[in-house]
């Protein structure tokens, strides 16, 4: 059952019948945008395909799964089915090799970012891949852009690139949280994800200006998951600050709102402290030695600020033992009915 006013999303699946029947299940629904086509003596036994799609009024975001495959868009294709969009696509995993303009080769690897005019021709030979796409419509991508976007047609941003790395933690985070985007909160959505687009795929002066707020928050994002991967080790703000290419100064404003650097980093060592007390699988390690793993060079400081924080003291937690349970996180992923919906919705796209 939905929820009111959740997005509307909608499921794909080639999950019956044979092989040969999963790929015309699956080339009819995807025939909205490309046709396709078995690679040469490829045995269609074991393909398999999905679109988990969800509309956010402008633009159409999918998580797609497929098997090796040819996708193509000729002349007489685009002139006649008048989809004027872009598709951008970060393929997750996977790949493919092909040709734009009838004569541009590309080659797009697992972790890149790719953009395609359905405007203009190409045609691509797949591996099986795992692709998170966007359709933009043509007038947001130009007014985003701030000026006519043609010439993205083709444009590969690699995975492995400064802009390629913040877009992708951008779209990681985008399809996580699609499932509790409300449809009021749609259009900021949109707003944010289509100034991040322009900022690294047409990085200019207004468009990273206009994007500075996703780009801060992934900035953070990417500087809190680096953060708890290394609690045990030094963590200071001019190690951070080089680690990721910021100065210390807006190092310090993006983590002002949470109570600054060292406090963040400390509390999350706190965290990770509790945790480990709590556990009985760790009930013959001492508590100075849990202490140390978290990255605290002194019990003394850590038996203090524990008690600060928590109200108990670590020999407390550690007596809860079974007692305590970590906070259970819910499942990611859109929910909606197996249906045709995506082609319908794309075929309809408009400002």
């Amino acid at each position: 059952m939905s929820t009111p006013h959740a997005l509307p999303s909608t499921v794909f699946t080639t999950d019956q019948g044979s092989g040969e029947e999963r790929f015309e299940a699956w080339r009819s629904s995807i025939s909205v945008v490309f046709d396709v086509a078995p690679l040469d003596r490829d045995p269609l036994e074991s393909f398999s395909a999905s679109v988990t799609a969800s509309h956010l009024g402008a633009l159409l975001v999918g998580d797609l799964r497929f098997g090796r495959q040819q996708f193509s868009r000729g002349t007489p294709r685009v002139a006649r089915d008048g989809v004027n969009h872009y598709l951008v696509q970060w393929y997750r995993s996977g790949g493919f090799v092909g040709q734009h303009d009838d004569g541009v080769d590309m080659q797009v690897r697992a972790g890149d970012i790719t953009v395609f005019d359905l405007g203009r021709t190409q045609r691509t030979y797949a591996s099986p891949s795992h692709v998170l796409s966007i359709v933009v419509p043509r007038e947001i991508a130009d007014e985003a852009f701030c000026s006519p976007s043609a010439d993205l047609h083709g444009t590969v941003l690699r995975g492995h690139t400064a802009l390629g790395g913040l877009l992708s933690d951008y779209l990681q985070s985008l399809h996580r949280r699609l499932s509790t985007v409300t449809l009021p909160e749609a259009p900021a959505v949109v707003q944010a994800t289509t100034q991040m687009l322009a900022a690294c795929l047409r990085p200019g002066r207004d468009t990273l200006a206009q994007a500075e707020p996703q780009i801060q928050g992934v900035t953070l994002g990417r500087i809190q998951q680096y953060i708890a991967q290394h609690l045990g080790a030094p963590l200071s703000p001019e190690l951070l600050s080089r680690t990721f290419g910021v100065s210390r100064s807006m190092l310090y404003r993006l983590f002002e709102p949470l109570g600054g650097v060292a406090h963040y980093v400390q509390q999350q060592r706190l965290a990770r402290a509790f945790h480990a007390l709590a556990n009985p699988a760790n009930r013959r390690l001492r508590v100075g030695e849990i202490a140390t793993r978290a990255g605290f060079t002194s019990e003394a400081h850590f038996s203090r600020a524990f008690r600060t924080t928590f109200g108990l003291t670590p020999s407390d937690v550690r007596a809860m033992g079974r007692g305590w349970q970590a906070p259970r996180k819910g499942p990611d992923g859109a929910s909606g009915q197996t249906t045709a919906e995506y082609a319908d919705w794309l075929r309809g796209l408009r400002v």
